[in-house]
C-alpha cells in the first residue's frame, strides 16, 4: 500500500494559508489606493510629522488635494498596520499631511535611541540629518552635530556664516 503525497486537510494550514493571502490582498489594495490619488505634480504629501520620512507607499508620491493626501495616509497608516503584523518591529511613524517639497533635493531627519544613558537618566538618542540636492555628489550629513541654516530669506548662506554656526554650537531650538 502506498502513501498519498496528497496534502492533507489541516485546519491550521489552511488558515495560515487564508489569513497570508488576506494580507497580502490588503497589502495591494492599499498600494493602489495611494497609487490612485498620486498626481505628479501635486501640492501636498504624506510625511511623519516628526522626522520628515515618506515611508512606503507614500515615499515620492504628491498629491493634488488636501483630502487626497488625508485618504493616501490613512491608506499608508493601514498598510504599514498588515506590514507590523508580519514585522512587529517595523519602524513606526506619525503619519500627516504636509506641503509637498517645491525645492530640488530633499532634507531627511532620523533621531534613533542608542543603548546609553545620559547623566540624568535620560535615553539618549542619535540624531541624523542629511540635505541632498540634484546632483549625485550634493549631500550634507550632520550626525549628532548643531544644526545649521544653510539658506537665508533670498539665497544661500555664504561658507563663513555656515562656518561661524557650526563654531558656535548653537543648533536649532
Amino acid at each position: 500500500m502506498s502513501e498519498s503525497m496528497e496534502p492533507v486537510d489541516d485546519p491550521v494550514h489552511a488558515a495560515g494559508r487564508e489569513c497570508d493571502a488576506g494580507l497580502v490582498a490588503t497589502l495591494r489594495h492599499e498600494r493602489e489606493n495611494v497609487a490612485r490619488l498620486t498626481h505628479e505634480d501635486g501640492a501636498f504629501a504624506v510625511a511623519c510629522r516628526e522626522t520628515g520620512t515618506s515611508p512606503e507607499p507614500v515615499d515620492g508620491a504628491t498629491f493634488d488635494t488636501f483630502d487626497a493626501a488625508e485618504r493616501a495616509r490613512d491608506a499608508a497608516r493601514r498598510y504599514r498596520a498588515v506590514l507590523r503584523t508580519l514585522d512587529p518591529g517595523l519602524e513606526r511613524y506619525q503619519l500627516a499631511v504636509c506641503s509637498a517639497d517645491t525645492v530640488d533635493g530633499s532634507l531627511t531627519r532620523v533621531r534613533r535611541r542608542t543603548d546609553r544613558r545620559r547623566e540624568n537618566g535620560v535615553p539618549e538618542s542619535r540624531q541624523t540629518v542629511t540635505l541632498t540636492g540634484q546632483g549625485c555628489d550634493e549631500w550634507l550629513r550632520v550626525e549628532n552635530g548643531p544644526v545649521v541654516h544653510l539658506a537665508g530669506p533670498d539665497a544661500l548662506l555664504d561658507d563663513e556664516l555656515v562656518t561661524r554656526q557650526l563654531e558656535s554650537g548653537l543648533g536649532s531650538r
